[in-house]
């Protein structure tokens, strides 16, 4: 029988991480069986069990590829050499990937992590280093503004972060819950955060 090559390998995962996601946006964790998975990607139950051990391990693998997305929204922060656009691109970025489809249905399934974190220690790892990894990017871009002059040094950058964080996070749950979240009005609101931080010339 001839061997399947790695990246042959890493597309069928992919596949099937895409349809497990499909299915936990579309009928949460708990409802959603396996067979909702195998019918879902097209694939065969030996393809599923031959990547994945069953549902748990699913979800804990959806877990961790969500960083991904959200690190190629943080890594946008890299156009501007100043701290204050730096949080306003990466503040568009995420506002932006949550009126798209995909950015939704992933919110869906992230949110549902967030619940799963509460008896899922796996999961809560992961998604406490998820929220970890843009606090930390917003603290080190806070500490280098205090730095330049460009934001107050009275300013706690450890909290202003997590403040930053909790806005998205809020947004998430009003859109969700299928509310009009208006990009523009986000970062108008945001704007003013910001300008709150800023140093005083």
């Amino acid at each position: 029988m001839p061997k399947v090559k790695p990246e042959t390998l890493a597309l069928r995962r992919e596949e099937i991480l895409r349809a497990a996601e499909s299915c936990f946006a579309r009928q949460g964790f708990h409802q959603t069986t396996i067979q909702d998975v195998i019918k879902e990607s097209g694939l065969s139950a030996g393809c599923i069990y031959g990547h994945f051990s069953g549902k748990e391990d699913l979800i804990q693998a959806i877990g961790e590829s969500r960083h991904g997305r959200d690190g190629a929204l943080l890594a946008v922060k890299g156009q501007s050499d100043d701290p204050l656009q730096s949080l306003r691109a990466i503040a568009r970025a995420f506002l932006g990937d949550l009126q798209k489809e995909d950015g939704l249905r992933a919110r869906r399934v992230a949110l549902q992590l967030w619940a799963e974190a509460l008896r899922d220690d796996v999961v809560r790892a992961q998604v406490t280093d998820g929220i970890r990894q843009p606090i930390a990017l917003i603290i080190d871009l806070l500490r280098r503004g205090q730095k330049s002059g460009a934001i107050d040094r009275s300013i706690q950058p450890r909290g202003a972060a997590r403040a930053m964080v909790a806005m998205f996070q809020g947004l998430v749950l009003q859109r969700l819950w299928g509310e009009t979240v208006s990009t523009a009005e986000a970062m108008q609101a945001f704007d003013i955060f910001l300008a709150g931080l800023a140093a005083k010339r």
